[in-house]
């Protein structure tokens, strides 16, 4: 089987977002089983391309988010209505350049005489092109992968925005609905993450077959002690700290809860790259901003409990999956846990308030009993739910079935 993967991100080792380790996975996971030939078009920052080893396996098309000089300045020209217009039809969930670079290298590939079997569209910023793709290869079968939700991530930062921003982002989520459920339902096969996106994307009216697969999360096994001495003074939150669902639920967390704590000495770690300016304000010698790292594993090591105050974005979220596997407990709100069936109380915390995630910290700084009793629940959960080997296999098989 042929199979032409298109992804508006690069797939690399240790790519430090969760829907990259996802296709980084997966896509890896297909290049090596002999019953299919994969070819990869997608776009990279040149960073970041020179962490890429995919081209070892496979035929690999990749454009270039250009982030200096003249073709910068280009680029940004050509996302001007798409990336800023409040009425893009899109709802600005996607880029001009993503399609323009996607669309150039089919063509390329349509006139050496390339035919795929099975085009697969990663994430809703190149699913919503899936018409463009169609006009290139009529005959092939789509797969659209829905990482999340968009209609859900652009209705959460709506009810987060106010004023003049409000009204903005009313009107994006008005086009986004239209855009992403027109282009789910173009497509042969929709594949999301979890129960609850799939029931939502029912909801909001695509008709086409949705598969649940599981995501990819790293499996982390942390040595030693988790109840003793240093090992045991971290109060954990990390990922992308580029991205503001992110950094907004780390400055929340400094700001709000740890003031609540400080009498106990904890350390607050702050763990991923690109941490803004206003993060890094924050620093001082009990709250660490760690900015991009090698090896995630000290730091885990040395954490007692994960606090997730997740103030925006949809879907699971890799980095609760991440901590649950390695038995950090984890306390988390309704984003956070969202796709995760895990008991409050038995396999994380549940909390809202400021103060409902201190005393949870206290809870489990105090008493390493529970913190064990907690992560060790958590980690079953994970075990049991989440097999990315098996959905790996399920896979394979919805394909088959196109």
């Amino acid at each position: 089987m042929k199979i032409l993967w298109i992804s508006p991100f690069l797939p690399y080792d240790n790519v430090d977002h969760a829907g990259g380790k996802v296709l980084n996975y997966f896509i890896n996971r297909f290049a090596d089983d002999r019953n299919y030939e994969v070819r990869f078009v997608g776009l990279a920052w040149p960073k970041e391309y020179e962490s890429f080893t995919l081209d070892r396996k496979l035929k690999c098309y990749v454009s270039f988010y250009h982030d200096h000089g003249i073709k910068k300045i280009m680029r940004n020209l050509v996302d001007l209505y798409s990336q800023r217009c409040p009425f893009d039809k899109n709802g600005n969930i996607t880029a001009e350049y993503i399609r323009l670079c996607i669309m150039r290298s089919l063509r390329r590939l349509k006139m050496n005489g390339y035919e795929p079997d099975v085009i697969i569209l990663h994430w809703t910023q190149t699913a919503v092109f899936v018409g463009d793709v169609k006009k290139i290869y009529p005959k092939a079968k789509t797969v659209g992968i829905d990482e999340d939700v968009s209609i859900q991530v652009v209705e959460r930062k709506y009810g987060y925005a106010s004023g003049l921003e409000k009204i903005v982002w009313k009107l994006r989520l008005k086009n986004v609905k239209k855009a992403e459920i027109a282009a789910l339902n173009k497509c042969d096969l929709v594949i999301v993450n979890n129960e609850k996106d799939k029931g939502l994307l029912e909801k909001y009216g695509v008709t086409q077959p949705v598969k649940v697969r599981s995501v990819f999360y790293d499996r982390i096994t942390l040595g030693g002690s988790r109840t003793d001495g240093e090992s045991g003074q971290d109060v954990l939150f990390f990922g992308d700290m580029g991205r503001p669902e992110n950094y907004r639920s780390a400055i929340w967390l400094l700001d709000e809860v740890y003031p609540l704590v400080e009498e106990l000495g904890l350390r607050f770690v702050i763990l991923g790259g690109r941490p803004p300016q206003e993060l890094k304000d924050r620093a001082t010698d009990r709250i660490i901003i760690t900015g991009f790292v090698d090896d995630i594993v000290p730091y885990f090591e040395k954490s007692f409990c994960l606090a997730a105050p997740l103030v925006l974005g949809a879907g699971i979220k890799v980095k609760v999956l991440t901590c649950m596997a390695a038995g950090i407990p984890v306390l988390t709100n309704d984003i956070g846990i969202e796709g995760i069936p895990a008991t409050d109380g038995k396999e994380y915390f549940h909390c809202k308030t400021k103060e409902e995630y201190a005393e949870a910290i206290k809870r489990l700084y105090e008493d390493p009993e529970l913190a064990v009793k907690i992560g060790e629940a958590g980690m079953k959960l994970v075990d049991k739910t989440f097999s990315y080997e098996r959905s790996f296999e399920e896979f394979k098989g919805w394909l088959k079935e196109l």
